[in-house]
């Protein structure tokens, strides 16, 4: 009875280790369409639109295939004169490729273009508060005492609104979509700081977050396996050397099961080798999280500040719902990998021992056996039912 619960809570174990691993790489998959973003944020009005108009004109702007600069505007109230119905909302005043900031959060509609004037993005909580449906394009709304034009519906329950810029407006961060994957993120900022001036407001670097998800997730797994090995090693019963009078092919079967578990703990290493390379290549860090030299240990120490203080700021302040949901996905991830890890040490915890039970039972079983065969005595076995 107990095996049997055993081999039911091993089995249970397993299903949800292997599903807990699905939603992960969902999640990464989730988290690697944000990993080529990169927004900075500088003092209000710092941006101007000349500066962005000359970025957009310059050859270093090649290497970003979407950016945008985008300015704040406080809390406005949106109403609906067809229904009667108003929201509360965040306003922002973008020029350029809103695209650069929410990515693929439309759910309905399309982004305004430069030129285009009267025309709003509105969330989609928002809009099934104003009319009642999803179905808005080409509907109007009223807001500071003008009316606009509903041309797309953001994803999320967060209310806000997106409109273009005005002529001469001044912003207050810059968001852009570097075009490589394997486009350095410094390299990238250095080329934005050297037109709209470097910054100490906050820096959002989506990559830093998908790579650090990736490299904890297939590390926890190499760590799994080697522990596994481990124990595995320690928990298989050590075979006796071979007797003189054993037969030629029992002597051959002692040795290839010695063998067998002296290679455990080595394949396992070498498996966690080869998941951690495969870990690293998908991660795909670049330059940014590499040095020149492995023993230049002030890098480790600068690139654990400066990424340390990138997720502090973000945690204290969102500026949009995308960047929220981003770094709420990547908390998650990092929870879900951890008890990936506890998970698969459970399991084999649970099933070594499922072992370890086994071969007791069969050593009782002999004993009992060769006891009544040295008193000349055979064990009847009971079959049939109780009257």
């Amino acid at each position: 009875m107990k095996i049997r619960w055993q081999k039911i809570r091993i089995s249970v174990l397993m299903l949800v280790f292997v599903m807990a691993n699905i939603w992960i790489i969902n999640g990464l998959l989730r988290l690697k369409e944000q990993a080529d973003m990169i927004s900075l944020s500088y003092p209000a009005g710092a941006v101007t639109e000349t500066s962005f108009e000359q970025w957009k004109k310059s050859e270093d702007c090649e290497i970003f295939s979407e950016g945008t600069v985008w300015k704040a505007c406080g809390d406005f109230k949106v109403l609906s004169e067809d229904t009667g119905h108003d929201q509360k909302v965040s306003c922002y005043r973008m020029k350029g490729q809103p695209a650069a900031i929410f990515g693929k959060e439309l759910a309905v509609g399309r982004y305004f273009t430069e030129g285009e004037e009267n025309v709003c993005l509105l969330g989609q909580d928002t809009v099934r508060q104003l009319f009642g449906s999803d179905n808005v394009l080409g509907l109007e709304v009223k807001m500071d005492e003008k009316i606009w034009q509903i041309v797309g519906v953001l994803k999320g329950d967060i209310p806000v609104c997106v409109i273009p810029a005005e002529k001469g407006e001044v912003f207050d961060g810059i968001t852009v979509r570097k075009k490589e994957e394997n486009q350095s993120v410094n390299q990238a900022v250095s080329i934005i700081e050297a037109l709209f001036g470097s910054t100490d407001g906050q820096q959002v670097d989506g990559q830093l977050y998908y790579v650090l998800d990736s490299l904890l997730y297939f590390m926890i797994l190499a760590v799994s396996l080697i522990v596994i090995g481990i124990m595995a090693l320690k928990r298989t019963r050590k075979i006796p050397k071979a007797i003189g009078n054993k037969k030629t092919g029992e002597l051959k079967d002692v040795k290839v099961a010695e063998i067998g578990r002296r290679c455990i703990l080595p394949c396992c290493l070498v498996t966690a080798l080869v998941i951690m390379i495969a870990g690293v290549n998908a991660a795909n860090p670049g330059s940014d999280y590499l040095p020149t030299y492995w023993s230049d240990f002030e890098f480790y120490s600068r690139l654990f500040k400066d990424k340390a203080e990138q997720i502090q700021s973000l945690a204290i302040h969102q500026e949009f719902f995308v960047w929220q949901k981003m770094f709420d996905l990547w908390r998650r991830i990092v929870l879900a990998e951890i008890l990936s890890g506890t998970l698969i040490l459970c399991v084999c915890m649970d099933f070594l021992l499922h072992l370890r039970v086994g071969r007791k039972k069969k050593r009782k079983s002999r004993l009992f056996f060769l006891g009544h065969r040295i008193k000349g005595e055979v064990p009847k076995l009971k079959i049939g039912f109780k009257k």
